[in-house]
């Protein structure tokens, strides 16, 4: 179980069909960035993009099968409520933390980020977004 200090809202199905939604628009927004071949291509964003869409993704699992998500001050706090769901928890999580592990570079680096660590975040999105799909439909 997650310690007792993660603050959690309750959720239900129907939160958890909005969120893995979500989670899908913002996948299609990352790849439709990363097919931009053109000057102004971003990578960047691209990546940001996929790091919100593991996060909705993570909502709809945990929506799904625990009716709560985590609402605390950390996205981190996901990670450890996500691997309590089952099946399939503890490698959406370990794809969550991946993609968390990014975010400040995706969302406020100043650096410039890769297409290929853009397409490889995109790629843990996707695996997330597909499990927590099934855990929805189940």
């Amino acid at each position: 179980m997650p310690p007792s200090s993660t603050r959690t809202q309750a959720c239900d199905r129907r939160d958890a069909l909005a969120r893995i939604g979500q989670a899908d628009a913002y996948l299609t927004a990352a790849n439709l960035v990363l097919d931009d071949t053109t000057d102004d291509a971003n990578p960047g964003v691209a990546a940001a993009l996929a790091v919100l869409g593991g996060i909705a993704a993570s909502d709809a699992a945990c929506c799904a099968r625990l009716q709560r998500r985590p609402r605390g001050q950390s996205h981190r706090e996901a990670v450890s409520l996500l691997t309590t769901v089952s099946p399939g928890g503890a490698a959406m999580a370990k794809d969550l933390q991946r993609l968390l592990d990014r975010k400040d570079h995706a969302h406020y680096g100043l650096g410039v980020m890769g297409q290929r660590e853009a397409l490889i975040m995109v790629q843990w999105a996707g695996r997330l977004t597909r499990a927590a799909r099934k855990a929805v439909e189940a």
